[in-house]
């Protein structure tokens, strides 16, 4: 037995040290790109960055070239820290522009490096340019103005094309119009050939006039010439328009005629009249958006409203959400522990973890049997039986509710289909964390114990590795483990929903 304990110390030791060198090398394969590449900072300023987070990308012509570090106040403005890789140049005439990708609305910043002439932008410099997307108030209030413009609009085709006499005439159009579109289909299905002809011969054309236009560009300057002459005798030309309009002020000539038609003087008495109407019961309040323009109270609730979606907006995007999944080889047994993990972040400073966990050794329970027995007539004897069953059903489950303090996190609720409490300590800006969890409190065997570590790399992939059960009274319980475990932010899951394609609608 001491000998199995100093083989598992040894290997505990190699896993240990493997960990720390494959930090190590982490961290130097991976300087320059991902969490450790060489970067240096500029800044931005925007009226409004709504949308904007931190570590959201910065791209240039689609390819992503730094982060967004933080955000600031400045002079009312925001300030935008922008984490740029060392490769990539700016200079002094560079733009910064907030788009949204995808069907989410994910933010990011594109960059415009700007001219090459330019002085070069360094380290802390700021962005010439900045354009941020247009405010969603700023949208309704055109879409108000489009709608009043619709109405008026509205009104006055109803008075054009309303009654009997209107209804008709526009039922006729319409016939005409389809058998006008049933000819024109009938037309190009019997003349397809000389369709296709035509189009051939437009193609030489255009080769043909490309051709001439690169031989004759004097021709051209003359031409050009001759259309400055006949702008000169365009001008002549609306001269003469202005006096056939004095004559026709006058009631003489055609066009005369057509503005004394007493029954277009009557069309349009009545579409002022509409718009007379409805401009006064504007003044009056009356209408919905009489009283919106009126009305303080009805205003104020819909600013209410507008506040109660702002800030159910602000608190769905504090909402975070993590899938996790890591499998753990246990070396005192040979098998494998599989973990699937759900955490829901409502806040930044607690969070709720669901697991799913695919244990090897599936439950054991133990149960002990008192037997009384009676030899010839004598005394009675008693016999105790102790049996450990093990069920088959190795799936447990885990529901947790968190609480963190800086870098320490206290958990507690079912862990692994038992009560129990686990804590979490983050070093090296969580790149590593720190595990000890107690749980099965209540077993005949001790408390289960289990500590480990986390090693973060490559953003969404960890190594892990610790020690399970390690005061159990039972040595084959106990057991070094090593694993890889990888994770899917909210952020990923967005970019990946956002990536997947809708296919053609028919």
């Amino acid at each position: 037995m001491n000998k199995k304990i100093g083989a598992e110390v040894k290997v505990g030791f190699f896993v240990l040290a493997a960990i720390v060198l494959l930090a190590y090398m982490t961290t130097q394969l991976t300087r320059g790109t991902g969490l450790t590449r060489d970067s240096y900072t500029v800044y931005a300023l925007f009226e409004n960055i709504s949308g904007l987070k931190t570590n959201s990308p910065v791209e240039i012509a689609g390819i992503d070239v730094g982060t967004v570090r933080n955000v600031s106040l400045e002079n009312n403005l925001a300030r935008v820290a922008l984490s740029i890789r060392s490769d990539v140049v700016l200079y002094g005439d560079s733009k910064a522009t907030i788009r949204t990708r995808g069907v989410l609305g994910d933010k990011f910043v594109e960059l415009n490096p700007g001219s090459q002439h330019m002085a070069r932008l360094e380290e802390n410099g700021v962005i010439a340019y900045s354009v941020q997307p247009t405010d969603l108030d700023q949208i309704m209030a055109r879409v108000g103005d489009i709608a009043d413009d619709l109405r008026v609009v509205s009104s006055s085709v109803a008075h054009v094309f309303g009654g009997p006499e209107g209804e008709e005439g526009m039922r006729e159009a319409f016939v005409n119009l389809r058998d006008a579109a049933v000819h024109l289909n009938q037309l190009v299905q019997a003349n397809t050939r000389g369709v296709e002809m035509i189009v051939q011969n437009l193609q030489n054309f255009t080769s043909d006039l490309a051709s001439i236009s690169h031989s004759n560009k004097q021709g051209i300057e003359h031409i050009v010439r001759n259309f400055e002459t006949a702008s000169i005798e365009l001008n002549q030309t609306l001269h003469q328009v202005n006096s056939i309009l004095l004559a026709a002020e006058h009631g003489d000539g055609p066009v005369g005629t057509l503005l004394q038609d007493r029954e277009m003087s009557e069309d349009m008495r009545r579409t002022v009249a509409s718009l007379e109407s409805v401009t006064r019961k504007l003044d009056e309040g009356q209408g919905t958006l009489g009283k919106l323009i009126s009305d303080d109270a009805t205003g104020q609730k819909i600013d209410d409203a507008l506040d109660g979606i702002n800030e159910f907006l602000e608190r769905f995007d504090r909402f975070q959400t993590v899938v996790d999944f890591r499998s753990e080889y246990l070396f005192g047994s040979g098998d494998f522990k599989s973990y699937m993990n759900l955490t829901l972040q409502p806040a930044a400073d607690q969070f709720y973890l669901l697991s799913l966990i695919d244990d090897p050794r599936g439950r054991t329970r133990t149960t002990e049997t008192t037997t009384r027995t009676r030899v010839n007539q004598g005394q009675w004897t008693t016999t105790e039986e102790i049996e450990d069953k093990t069920y088959k059903n190795r799936l447990k489950f885990s529901a947790q509710l968190a609480k963190r303090w800086n870098d320490l996190i206290l958990r507690g609720g079912i862990i692994e289909s038992t009560g129990g409490v686990g804590m979490d300590y983050f070093l090296w800006d969580d790149r590593i964390k720190l595990s000890m969890e107690a749980f099965d409190l209540g077993s005949d065997d001790r408390a289960h114990l289990k500590a480990g570590a986390n090693l973060y790399f490559l953003n969404n992939f960890y190594l892990t590795a610790g020690y399970d059960d390690f005061i159990s009274k039972h040595s084959k319980n106990r057991s070094f483990y090593g694993g890889l475990g990888f994770y899917f932010t909210d952020e990923d899951l967005k970019y990946l929903m956002s990536s997947v394609p809708l296919g053609a609608v028919e």
